[in-house]
C-alpha cells in the first residue's frame, strides 16, 4: 500500500493534491493534512531517496514541470512579505501549490474572497560549501545532460560570487512553517513541486522575472552534519584512529607537522556550546604558512582546503585579497528591499578557511574595514550583522574559522590561538598547494570513519568529574605558585583556554568526560604551541 501511494507521490504529486482535497473540510487544516500526507509516504530514509534532488548537478532545467523534487538547502531571506493565494478555487477545485496560476477565471471579479489564505515566501540555495562526498552520498551521482552549466538568476544571493550552485523561491503553505519559525542560515530539506513562476518581490513590475519556485508538500530540519553521525563511537580503536587521521592531514597538507595537523582538527570541530555564559569556538592561526607560487592568484587554494573538504562536510574558503575585502561584502545587505548574501552567511557547522596569501600592497577601503570588523566579530562572539537601509541586526552564527597566513600572526585578526607551522619535511620540497586530485587518500572504508570520527566529534558532548575539577583547580594553583613572577603566572583566561581546549581533545577522542590524562594532553600540546612561538 505504501509503495503504491509512493508511486502516485512520484507521478504526479498534483493529482494526490487534487485527491486529498476536501471542498467542505475547513480550509485552514488542508496544509497540515497534505503535509501529514507526503511526510509518511517519504518517513523511510529510502524512501525519501526516490525524490529526485535538486542541485547544482541536478537543475531546475532537467526536471519536468510540477515534478516532486526535494532541494537541500540554505534559508538565505526571509524578508519576502507572504503571498495570498486563492486555497479553494472555483468549481471547490484544490488551490495553492500553483494551482490554477495560470488560470484567468480564478483572478477575476468574482472570487471568493474568505477563500483567500496566506503562505510564506522565503529564498533559499545550495547549502554553501556543501562538500561533494556529502552530495554523492544523499543525492547520487546523477548529473545533468544535455544542457549548459545553470546559471543562478539571482547570484547575489549566494555567499561565494560566481560558485556554481541553485536558488529558488520557497512556498510554505502549513501554518506551523511561518517566517518566525524559519532563519537565514538554517538548513532544511525542503520537498514540493517545482515550477517556474514570477519573483514574488517583483510582482508590481510590468515584467518580473520568472525564477525556479518550489511549492512546498513537507520539509525536514537538516543536521549541521548534513549525514547522520553518532557519538561516542563504539570502536575502541578511536584514539588510534584519530592519530591516523592527524598524521594524514599531516603528511599530505603541512609537510608532516603534526602539532599544526592537531590544532586544525580540534579548531574544525569546535562549536558554541554555550551563549550564556559564552562558550564559543576556539579560533586558530596557523602562521608562517607559505604562500602560493603565484602571490596574485587567489584562486590557487592550499592543499588543506582539498583535505578538509574531505572530512568536513561544509568547508568554505575566503580567499582574502584586496579586490575581495574593498568590492565585494563579508554581510548580508539589503539593497533595494533585495538581501544580497555575504562571504560570511554561512550555516552552522560549517568551516570557514580564510588564507591572506592573496592580500598585496595596497589600500584597504572603507568597505574593507566594515569587511574585516565583520570577520573578527564573529570569531569573537559569533554573531554576524545583516545591514539594512535604516538598521542593523544581529544573528547567531556558529561557524569554526581557521586563518593561513605567512607572516609570524595574521595582518588582520585576532584569534585564541596562533602555531606557527614547522615542517617535519623541507618545505622547499613540499608542496602546499597541490591539486585535490593529487592528494594521496586512504582508503574509502578508512576515509569513511575519519569522516565518522569528525562528524561525531563536532555534534558529541562531554562533561567533566568531580575528581577531575579537583584535581585541574589544584594542578592551576600549583602553576601559579611555581611560576617565577607574577607576569608569568597563569590567569584565569589561561585556564579558560585549557579548559575549553581538554573539550575540543576529549570530543576528538570521543570520550564522554574529561579524565586527568585527557587534561595533561591539553597542557602538553599547548606547551609545545608556546614554546614553538617562542623560538
Amino acid at each position: 500500500m505504501v509503495s503504491s501511494l509512493l508511486a502516485d507521490a512520484l507521478a504526479n504529486p498534483t493529482a494526490v493534491l487534487e485527491d486529498l482535497f476536501d471542498p467542505n473540510a475547513v480550509l485552514d487544516a488542508f496544509p497540515a493534512r497534505v503535509s501529514a500526507h507526503f511526510s509518511t509516504v517519504f518517513a523511510p530514509r529510502d524512501a525519501l531517496n526516490e525524490i529526485p534532488p535538486l542541485s547544482p548537478s541536478s537543475p531546475p532545467e532537467i526536471h519536468q514541470n510540477r515534478a516532486l523534487v526535494r532541494f537541500r538547502a540554505m534559508i538565505q531571506d526571509t524578508s519576502p512579505s507572504p503571498q495570498m493565494y486563492l486555497a479553494r478555487r472555483k468549481h471547490a477545485l484544490c488551490g495553492g501549490w500553483g494551482l490554477g496560476a495560470d488560470d484567468a477565471t480564478d483572478r477575476d471579479d468574482s472570487i471568493d474572497y474568505a477563500d483567500l489564505r496566506e503562505c510564506t515566501v522565503v529564498w533559499a540555495v545550495s547549502v554553501p560549501g556543501e562538500s561533494s562526498w556529502c552530495s554523492t552520498a544523499l543525492d547520487g551521482t546523477s548529473v545533468s545532460t544535455g544542457h549548459a552549466t545553470h546559471r543562478a538568476l539571482s547570484p547575489h544571493k549566494f555567499p561565494m560570487p560566481d560558485a556554481s550552485h541553485v536558488g529558488a523561491q520557497i512556498k510554505i503553505y502549513e501554518s506551523r512553517r511561518t517566517g518566525e519559525s524559519l532563519k537565514a542560515t538554517d538548513l532544511y530539506t525542503f520537498v514540493g513541486i517545482l515550477t517556474s513562476e514570477p519573483l514574488h518581490a517583483d510582482l508590481e513590475l510590468a515584467h518580473p522575472p520568472f525564477v525556479p519556485t518550489l511549492h512546498v508538500v513537507f520539509s525536514q530540519p537538516v543536521r549541521t552534519t548534513i549525514v547522520p553521525r553518532e557519538y561516542p563511537l563504539a570502536s575502541p580503536t578511536t584514539s588510534e584512529l584519530r592519530d591516523e587521521l592527524i598524521a594524514w592531514i599531516a603528511d599530505t597538507s603541512l609537510a608532516g607537522d603534526r602539532d599544526a595537523a592537531e590544532w586544525v582538527l580540534l579548531c574544525g570541530i569546535a562549536r558554541v556550546q554555550s551563549r550564556t555564559p559564552p562558550i564559543l569556538p576556539l579560533t586558530l592561526t596557523l602562521s608562517r604558512f607559505p604562500s602560493p607560487p603565484s602571490k596574485t592568484d587567489i584562486s590557487t587554494n592550499p592543499t588543506l582546503s582539498h583535505v578538509l573538504s574531505l572530512l568536513f562536510p561544509v568547508l568554505n574558503i575566503l580567499p582574502l585579497s584586496l579586490n575581495t575585502l574593498n568590492a565585494t561584502s563579508f554581510a548580508p545587505e539589503s539593497k533595494n528591499e533585495d538581501l544580497h548574501s555575504g562571504w560570511l552567511q554561512l550555516p552552522s557547522g560549517s568551516v570557514c578557511l580564510l588564507t591572506e596569501s592573496g592580500v598585496t600592497e595596497g589600500k584597504v577601503s572603507e568597505r574593507g574595514l566594515q569587511n574585516l570588523r565583520a570577520a573578527q566579530e564573529m570569531m569573537n562572539a559569533q554573531t554576524l550583522e545583516y545591514v539594512f537601509p535604516y538598521s542593523r541586526f544581529e544573528f547567531n552564527t556558529d561557524v569554526a574559522f581557521v586563518v593561513l597566513t605567512e607572516g609570524k600572526r595574521s595582518a588582520f585578526f585576532q584569534t585564541n590561538v596562533t602555531i606557527p607551522l614547522k615542517p617535519a619535511k623541507s618545505a622547499m620540497e613540499f608542496d602546499f598547494y597541490r591539486d585535490g586530485s593529487d592528494v594521496a587518500l586512504p582508503s574509502p572504508q578508512k576515509l569513511e570513519m575519519f569522516r565518522a570520527l569528525v562528524g561525531g566529534a563536532k555534534i558529541g558532548n562531554v562533561s567533566i568529574g568531580v575528581k577531575t575539577a579537583e584535581f585541574i583547580q589544584e594542578d592551576f594553583v600549583k602553576e601559579r605558585q611555581a611560576a617565577s613572577s607574577p607576569s608569568d603566572a597563569l590567569s584565569s583566561d589561561d585556564l579558560i583556554h585549557r579548559m575549553m581546549l581538554a573539550r575540543l581533545l576529549a570530543l576528538s577522542l570521543h570520550e564522554t568526560e574529561i579524565s586527568v590524562a585527557v587534561w595533561e594532553k591539553a597542557k602538553a600540546l599547548d606547551t609545545r604551541r608556546k614554546t614553538r612561538i617562542s623560538q
